[in-house]
């Protein structure tokens, strides 16, 4: 072989070995969702919060090859060929997690509490999917804590979806006026709501 052929293979040997390498390289594609999407996985959070208690179950975290937007075993290989980002179908967000169900569960536990003060017109829902504190009738000391525990809890859960979900660091806002609405549209008559404008009102 003349040392020009073996020039070229050696070139073509570079060329493959920088290709097999870049192709083990992990990347993190971040997920931007509807906020459709995101209202309806907020809906039904929200709603394992308020149901889940009295002795109702919550449903078992999903396991990593379950259909919370993890391709099935048989299917991996095959995500190779899958198209483009921009063209894929937006998946589901992954929301029976274990992190996300230990957050719901903490929440469910604290529920009831909640719902007293906020019958009293101690506690309001405000546009940020958080609890503030309202100048209801007889609010005890306990209100400040109560709402602290609860919104560090708020924080964990949306902070963890936005991770578990790969979608990018801005998108928190859109988390949290899923949550927000989730919470208006649960709120009992005469609880304090804050609306996407910033006005507090009584439902």
């Amino acid at each position: 072989m003349t040392a020009l052929g073996c020039r070229a293979l050696w070139g073509l040997a570079g060329i493959a070995t920088v290709l097999a390498a870049s192709s083990c390289v992990a990347v993190t594609i971040n997920v931007t969702f509807p906020q459709e999407k995101i209202d309806a996985a907020a809906g039904s959070i929200e709603d394992l919060v308020r149901g889940g208690k009295e002795g109702h179950p919550l449903p078992p975290p999903a396991k990593k090859n379950d259909k919370q937007g993890w391709p099935e075993p048989s299917s991996r290989w095959l995500s190779v060929l899958a198209p483009p980002a921009a063209e894929a179908q937006v998946p589901e967000l992954k929301t029976r997690t274990p992190e996300v169900m230990a957050s719901i569960e903490s929440r469910r536990q604290r529920f009831p509490q909640i719902q007293g003060w906020k019958s009293r017109g101690c506690i309001g829902e405000n546009s940020r999917a958080l609890l503030e504190a309202r100048p209801g009738q007889g609010c005890g000391p306990e209100v400040g804590g109560l709402i602290g525990a609860e919104n560090r809890d708020r924080m964990t859960l949306y902070q963890t979806l936005l991770q578990q979900n790969n979608m990018p660091p801005g998108d928190l806002a859109k988390v949290q006026a899923g949550f927000a609405k989730a919470n208006r549209e649960r709120a009992q008559p005469g609880e304090w709501v804050q609306t996407e404008t910033g006005q507090w009102t009584r439902k």
